[in-house]
Parts: structure tokens; sequence; C-alpha cells
């Protein structure tokens, strides 16, 4: 352990939910375990209401961190997010020249759970996220990384030799397995997703799906439970709410919203199958969660899912917003209970493999290694 300033310019939740902001939380607590100075900084993103004002306001707040570089003495490594690249890509270039003339001992360390590009809508927007990202990558001294899919998206994206580390998340479950005696349904089957009621997770394709399920197939013992922070698109949340009302399915759909981790621990436990449909993830913590809980898993093949599920080995990929396939599949879990077994077998034994521990100190012994890059 090298003698130096870690400072940690990124959000730090309190109560963290997505997979990215758990793995932050988690590695800044390791951190500030393992190393004497610590500091975060943070700061809120101001309102825009068009793309020149987002714009402005980036700018704004690259250079208003800029003082920073002054103020750091003696070596200092400066730990970042990606999700934050709007607000630090103008601060990593110029700061990448600058400790140079000023003659500062810094190292800039990326974390990258997964790149935004791909999933801007327009052209230009696509363009522009992935020539903003490039400049906040290149400007690193070394780049961490969650999944081998971002490691590749990272490499497309970097001009010049880099090292990266690939520290992937641990399990995030209570340190001893709970055990839930009758807690299953004798009558149903029942269907788990977790995540955010958004478009990119696919909510509207596994709504389609069950209606398929119920309504075409004739498969009537089946409740979907959907758990999930429901505000982050509420027109969306809104349009599954009609959609089920319409279908008629409303009764066998469950929407639980944000839960208790104890109470998300005895979803997991009720669960006969875990349903993924996300159109994009760069590693997927809650498919972690739903294998360590012994569940088969249908998901689809997209981003960094493939690099967890293998089809026909632990659960059934299908290709997004595919609502037929995805049914399909479903159902030949439905009618094989051995190959639930199978499948869920499978998953807890890859869970177990998955360690923060094992993860940080990779990312620790980087830190170490730094300055001699």
């Amino acid at each position: 352990m090298i003698d130096c300033k870690i400072l940690i310019l990124m959000p730090i939740c309190e109560n963290p939910i997505t997979g990215g902001e758990i793995y932050n939380s988690r590695l800044y607590d390791y951190l500030r375990s393992r190393y004497i100075n610590v500091v975060n900084i943070t700061w809120q993103t101001k309102p825009h209401n068009t793309k020149l004002q987002f714009f402005l306001n980036s700018v704004e707040q690259n250079l208003s961190l800029l003082k920073l570089l002054r103020q750091l003495e003696g070596r200092t490594i400066i730990i970042e997010d990606i999700s934050s690249s709007s607000d630090l890509f103008l601060f990593n270039l110029i700061a990448k020249y600058a400790k140079r003339i000023l003659g500062k001992e810094i190292r800039i360390m990326p974390i990258v759970h997964h790149v935004y590009a791909p999933l801007k809508k327009g052209k230009l927007e696509k363009r522009l996220k992935f020539n903003e990202e490039r400049i906040f990558l290149n400007s690193a001294d070394g780049i961490i990384v969650s999944s081998e899919f971002t490691k590749s998206s990272v490499e497309s994206l970097i001009n010049h030799p880099m090292d990266i580390v690939l520290a992937y998340p641990g399990l995030n479950v209570s340190s001893t397995r709970k055990t839930y005696e009758n807690v299953k349904d004798r009558e149903n089957l029942h269907l788990l997703f977790v995540g955010y009621i958004t478009p990119r997770k696919g909510v509207d394709t596994l709504i389609d799906s069950f209606r398929i399920l119920v309504m075409d197939y004739g498969i009537h013992n089946l409740i979907l439970d959907l758990v999930g922070d429901t505000t982050r698109d509420p027109s969306f949340f809104r349009e599954i709410l009609r959609n089920c009302e319409a279908i008629g399915i409303m009764e066998k759909v469950r929407i639980h919203g944000r839960v208790a981790s104890d109470e998300l621990e005895k979803l997991y436990a009720m669960a006969d199958a875990f349903v993924f449909p996300s159109l994009w993830e760069g590693f997927g913590m809650v498919l972690i969660e739903a294998m360590y809980n012994c569940l088969p898993i249908v998901a689809t093949n997209a981003g960094a899912i493939p690099f967890l599920v293998k089809d026909g080995q632990n659960g059934i990929l299908v290709p997004v917003k595919d609502s037929e396939k995805l049914a399909k599949s479903i159902k030949k879990l439905i009618e094989s209970p051995e190959l639930r077994r199978s499948f869920g077998g499978s998953n807890y034994q890859l869970a177990l493999e998955f360690n923060w521990d094992k993860s940080f100190l990779k990312i620790e012994s980087f830190i170490d290694k730094s300055f001699d890059l």
C-alpha cells in the first residue's frame, strides 16, 4: 500500500440501488479501510432544458473542477466514473497536460461499468457521446472495468496502450444465506424481474411475453413479480399499467417497486425463474443475485449478459425485443422442472465465484503500481 491521496470524483450514494452505484459505494468503503487519505468530491448536475444549455453547463463544470489541480500535493490517485464523463472529459484532457507542466504526481483512473454512446438514439448524439468518452478515457493513466464485455468496449475507444484492470462485482447479498420455509407458491409459478421499470430494461417486451404465455398459450397459473424503481420513467410506467389493464392480466402482475433487502430475498426465494429482457447491460448484478438463489434465467443476448448466462448451460438467451421467443423460452422452463433445477444448480456454483474482496484487492494492487506505469 503506497502513501498517496485518493480523490473520488463521483457521487457515492447512501442507499445505492443500481449495480454501478453498489459497486462504487463498496469500493469507496474498501479504499477508506485501506488508505489513510481518501476524499470524495461530488456535485449536482445543473438542470437544463436544451442540448446547448447542457453543453454549456458541462463546460462550466469541467472548468470549475480544474482548481483542484493546484490544490493537490504529493501523490494523488483520481478515481472517476464514466457516467460523469460529461462533467469530466475536459478536466481530464487539461489535467493530462497540466500535471506535467505543474510537476504534479497525479494518476487518473476511471471506473467503467459500461460505455454510454451506444445507448444514445440519434446519430449526432451517438457521435458526440462517442467523442466525449474517447477524450475521457484516453486522458486516463489506467482504467478499471467490471466485465469482459466492458473491457472490449473500452479497448475499442482508446488509441494508445493502457493498463486495464478487470475487477468483477461481488455478490450483493447478505453474508449468510437465509432460508424461507414454505415460501413457495404451490398453486402458481412465479416469474421474477428485478431492475428499473424503464424501456432499457425491456419491461414492455416482458409484459407482452407474459400476455402470450397467459392468453395465447393458456398458462394461467403464472404470477409475474416486477421489482424496481417505478419513478425513473413515470410515463413509461403508466403505459405499462395501461397495457396490463387493457390485456386483462393486472391481477397476475404484481408491481412491488423498490423493496427492502429482506423483502427482496423472499421474492427471490418464491421465484421459479428469473427473467431479464434488458436491451443493454455492462454487467448485470441482479443476474448474479438470481444465480445465488438457484434460479434458472431467461435473458437477452445483449451487452455483457452472454458472458454470465450461457445459452443451454445455465439459462436461455433470446434476442432483444422479441416477445415471442422470450415467451417460448419461459414456456420451455415452465414445462421442465428438471431443466429449472439443472440451470439453478449451475448458477449457484457460478455465483460463488464473485467476491468483492478478491476484486478490490486487484484494484488496490493496480493503485499501488500506478506510479510505476
